[in-house]
C-alpha cells in the first residue's frame, strides 16, 4: 500500500495538489476501501467456487480423517463467516491506507 500511494500521488499530483488536504485523504481512503471491499468479495466468491469444485469432486479422504471428522469430506461456507471475513478485510485495509495517505497527500501538496 504504501508504494502505491506514492505511486498514485505522483501520477495524480495535479488533482490531489488542487484539491484541500481533508479531501485529498478522504479520496485515498474512499479508493482503498473500495479496493479492499471489491479484493474480499472476489476471493470470497473464489473461494466458495473452490469448495463447490471440491464437494462435486467427492474427495476420497483416509479412513482416518473419517473418524476424526466423524463423516465424509463435506466443506461448506457460513454466510455469516463469509460477510464477518469480508467486513474484517475492508476494515484492516482502510485503516491499513490510513498513514500512507496522509503522506501521500502532504507529498502531493
Amino acid at each position: 500500500m504504501p508504494i502505491a500511494s506514492r505511486e498514485h500521488t505522483l501520477k495524480n499530483a495535479a488533482p490531489h495538489a488542487l484539491l484541500p488536504h481533508g479531501r485529498a485523504v478522504r479520496v485515498f481512503l474512499w479508493e482503498s476501501f473500495l479496493l479492499g471491499v471489491f479484493g474480499a468479495i472476489a476471493s470470497a466468491v473464489v473461494g466458495a467456487m473452490t469448495l463447490g469444485v471440491l464437494n462435486s469432486a467427492h474427495v476420497q479422504v483416509p479412513l482416518s480423517v473419517q473418524l476424526f471428522l466423524m463423516s465424509d469430506l463435506k466443506l461448506s461456507v457460513l454466510p455469516t463467516a463469509l460477510l464477518g471475513a469480508i467486513a474484517l478485510i475492508s476494515a484492516v485495509t482502510g485503516v491499513r491506507v490510513l498513514y500512507p495517505a496522509l503522506r501521500a497527500t502532504r507529498l502531493a501538496s
